[in-house]
């Protein structure tokens, strides 16, 4: 019953290229080709109720992980955003980002939730490299398995197909993190991947077995969360945000040459 409503909210958060307001651009034209005009459209009205769902999304997130966040947030508590002109959101079904000083949000896979980054990642990460160094020993990948599947599931996450279609790694950070021979940081990156395939035209040397599609990275003896990535929508089960009043936002204070809304 849940994900038949969840289908209902995305079929209604779609709209139809026959089905754009008088005035709109079409983003892609009849010859099947991105249009500038249509990419670049948007409006003052559009990207302040964008702005107000995605910082309603960004409440809904923090409230679900128990992040550590004043809530609610707040404009003044935004630290930076983006939102999508009209043409590229309604192409590529990102909606934008919020930033608090302590979490990025972004709406970019289907209209819905998908990315979450600690801000100052790397000089946390450089702090904990300093202050834990642990023997081998005290690694525990199950653990880390169990937090990161926690989070994911609290904010509707597909848990149970990530993993029974992909290949679950866990393993302790090394891309941000050097540690020495039978040492290693409580840094988990846990992360569910499909086999490798390379691009077309794209020569790709530093590549791996495996190509993550959902990842969660997170430092153990805290349970803090630093990161969450989900790449494939079908794997989202949350509502995508959903312009209740789109064709009176995109008929009013048109903004022909922007691309970009920047807040505060």
């Amino acid at each position: 019953m849940l994900k038949i409503f969840y289908l209902l909210a995305l079929s209604v958060g779609i709209v139809l290229a026959d089905d754009l307001p008088p005035g709109v651009p079409r983003p892609i034209g009849a010859d099947g080709k991105w249009t500038h005009d249509g990419m670049m459209f948007t409006t003052h009205a559009y990207e302040q109720e964008a702005f107000r769902l995605l910082l309603q999304e960004a409440n809904t997130v923090a409230s679900q992980l128990h992040l550590p966040e004043k809530l609610p947030i707040q404009e003044s508590n935004v630290t930076g955003a983006y939102v999508a002109p009209f043409g590229i959101a309604y192409v590529d079904k990102g909606i934008g980002c919020i930033n608090t000083a302590n979490y990025g949000y972004c709406v970019s896979m289907a209209s819905r939730f998908c990315y979450l980054t600690k801000k100052n990642l790397e000089e946390t990460l450089s702090a904990y490299q300093k202050n834990y160094m642990w023997p081998k020993s005290r690694m525990n990948n199950h653990a880390a398995y169990q937090m990161a599947t926690q989070w994911l599931e609290a904010v509707h996450m597909d848990v149970a197909a990530i993993n029974h279609d992909l290949h679950l790694l866990v393993r302790p950070d090394d891309v941000y993190i050097v540690a020495p021979r039978g040492k290693f940081v409580p840094v988990y990156d846990v992360s569910w991947c499909k086999p490798w395939k390379p691009t077309p035209g794209i020569i790709e040397e530093d590549h791996g077995k495996w190509e993550p599609v959902v990842c969660v990275q997170l430092f153990a003896p805290t349970k803090t969360l630093l990161q969450m990535h989900v790449e494939d929508p079908k794997y989202i089960l949350r509502p995508p945000i959903v312009f209740t009043n789109l064709a009176e936002l995109l008929a009013t204070n048109t903004l022909a040459s922007t691309n970009a809304t920047a807040h505060p």
